[in-house]
């Protein structure tokens, strides 16, 4: 094993990595539902759960959002095909991220839209759809793939304003490691695959700078969880803003009680579509604070706080993963999540947290020496 693995930013990086995937796979069985509904159908969730999809069956929450009735799956049932996923096995916002980290990794740096875009063409298959990719997928790919230039395709965006474009974005967080102001540029640059700015009360692209200046300060080594909160308020726009501070608010009202927490949130966004970017942006903040940024206890609080809570897991968690880095996650949860990555047949790609980690590292690294480039470039004028 080389040196770097007992590099302290490499332990946080795969800290951010695992974190995040066992999170997301393991808030998606109670995703959308309220904290009641939840206590009703399964009880605290503190474990990885084997999901099971049914085509064109699912009990959504009375708060979730209404059935869309052009959201056919472009050749697929709306819910995709009927199949068992076994814990550890995550969805398809982690199945964006995958597609963007790997587009970070064979690049070795920062990529740009047309790097993303090539990205989904290559690694994304027909096939794949209706299994951990669905129809909001469908449009990016077959956009790409029918020439609409690749910062035109969030223009089409079939779920507009929602957090799934957040949760592709983190890896441009981890290879602009340290540097928050360029990973927040960054993002929202990328995002345009997936989603559009301008639009009055949409403000995923938004989001996602936000989201990707809080990882980039996670990754430094005197980060705090005040400091990862004050990187992504520093991107948001007044109305956001005003969001995600009642949020935090809401959040240290509320002690270590998800329930409580969740239960105040659902008062706060009663329907109103679970998945809303600001709205996930700020509970999963509130989350990391709660539980102290350890990465178990916030996984856990997400997961039972109602709602998008793969999505509210996924960012809490990865988030506290980056600032206790990888002996803080349970190593028994990492490992169930990694053999299901290894074994899945249909994601697009089989990279283990620690395989990711390694490549997202590099890559960071990279990008680190380059401006180390810059910087001895323009030191030579100074003398």
């Amino acid at each position: 094993m080389s040196d770097f693995h007992d590099n302290l930013l490499f332990k946080k990086i795969h800290g951010y990595i695992a974190a995040g995937s066992v999170g997301n796979s393991m808030g998606e069985l109670m995703e959308g539902y309220t904290v009641e509904e939840r206590q009703q159908y399964w009880g605290y969730i503190d474990y990885l759960p084997e999901v099971t999809k049914f085509t064109g069956k699912r009990l959504f929450s009375v708060n979730d959002r209404a059935a869309n009735p052009f959201d056919t799956g472009l050749g697929h049932p709306p819910i995709g095909h009927p199949h068992t996923r076994v814990p550890g096995t995550t969805e398809d916002g982690e199945e964006r991220f995958r597609i963007l980290s790997t587009a970070i990794i064979e690049k070795g740096g920062r990529i740009d839209l047309w790097d993303l875009a090539k990205a989904w063409a290559t690694l994304v298959k027909p096939e794949m759809f209706g299994w951990q990719l669905g129809s909001q997928d469908q449009v990016i790919y077959y956009s790409i793939k029918a020439g609409i230039p690749p910062w035109d395709v969030g223009a089409h965006a079939s779920w507009p304003g929602l957090y799934g474009t957040t949760k592709m974005m983190g890896a441009v967080g981890v290879v602009n490691a340290c540097y928050p102001e360029q990973a927040a540029k960054d993002a929202m640059e990328l995002a345009r695959l997936k989603d559009v700015r301008g639009v009055p009360g949409n403000y995923a692209v938004e989001v996602a700078g936000a989201h990707c200046a809080g990882v980039a300060e996670s990754l430094k080594p005197n980060a705090t969880i005040e400091s990862v909160i004050e990187a992504a308020r520093k991107v948001l726009g007044p109305t956001p803003l005003r969001e995600f501070d009642d949020v935090q608010e809401i959040a240290r009202k509320c002690g270590k009680d998800p329930e409580e927490y969740g239960k105040k949130l659902q008062y706060k966004y009663e329907n109103r579509q679970v998945s809303n970017a600001v709205e996930i942006l700020s509970a999963a903040y509130g989350i990391l604070y709660m539980a102290d940024a350890d990465p178990k206890t916030a996984i856990v609080m997400a997961v039972n706080s109602g709602r998008d809570t793969d999505c509210r897991a996924h960012t809490a968690g990865s988030l506290a993963g980056a600032l206790k880095g990888i002996e803080a996650v349970p190593a028994d949860w990492v490992k169930t999540m990694d053999d299901a990555m290894k074994t899945n047949e249909h994601t697009a790609s089989n990279r283990t947290s620690l395989e990711t980690a390694e490549g997202l590292y590099k890559a960071a690294i990279n990008n680190i020496n380059r401006m180390r480039q810059v910087v001895s470039d323009i030191d030579s004028y100074l003398g």
